[in-house]
């Protein structure tokens, strides 16, 4: 068959259109689930070896389940005790229960870098704990933690284009059915590629200007 990247013109508006949403959804997901990462981070390392071992678990679970049924149980099953969620947040909500975990992860290297003499630091300068970490360990742990944060982050693009399988018209929903209508499968899946690369890339030069900051505050 011959190639035929002209279809592109026509059928690019309705792919692009999918494509903000999936923007739309990537930084949903990371917004919510960046600060409740923080905090799963703090409760699996906590003193209170309860809330440690449950965290993991669900930990374990979650990172260890597919997302696919992440989403289809926020989709379909929640229904079934009569809280119904429109597509694109239950697609949030699914994708970020599972993201967040991922993110603890990274968040947790990130802190365990920071030695134990900047903790006794703050509780000697008798800092508030809350303020103590915003202010001071935090940002320290920022560096060591950043580079598997966007590495999951990526991860979050990717998985976006599940989305499509409980109705949210992304990028690839809109382009499955593009590809159904003109039987253009590599035009068109070429394009989607470029446009998963391009939102790729703008994370990566966000870490990029992210470590840069941080070494010169540092």
């Amino acid at each position: 068959m011959t190639l035929d990247f002209s279809i592109l013109l026509t059928v690019a508006p309705f792919i692009l259109k999918g494509a903000i949403t999936t923007v739309e959804l990537v930084v949903a997901v990371i917004a919510i689930s960046t600060p409740i990462s923080v905090l799963i981070a703090l409760a699996r390392d906590t003193r209170s070896r309860t809330l440690s071992f449950v965290m993991g678990v669900l930990s374990w679970f979650m990172r260890g389940v597919p997302p696919l049924i992440i989403l289809f149980a926020v989709y379909f099953v929640l229904p079934l005790f009569h809280v119904t969620i429109d597509p694109f947040p239950a697609a949030v909500i699914g994708m970020s229960l599972y993201t967040s975990f991922y993110f603890a992860e990274a968040v947790r290297a990130g802190l365990a870098s920071i030695g134990s003499g900047q903790y006794q630091a703050v509780r000697a300068l008798g800092i508030p704990r809350f303020r103590g970490f915003i202010r001071i360990i935090l940002p320290q742990a920022v560096p060591a933690a950043l580079p598997a944060y966007i590495g999951h982050a990526t991860e979050v693009v990717k998985n976006s284009a599940l989305a499509s399988s409980i109705a949210v018209a992304e990028t690839m929903g809109n382009a499955q059915q593009m590809v159904s209508s003109t039987g253009r499968a590599f035009e068109i899946l070429s394009l989607v590629a470029v446009i998963y690369a391009v939102i790729d890339i703008a994370l990566l030069l966000l870490q990029g200007a992210a470590s840069k900051r941080w070494h010169k505050a540092g």
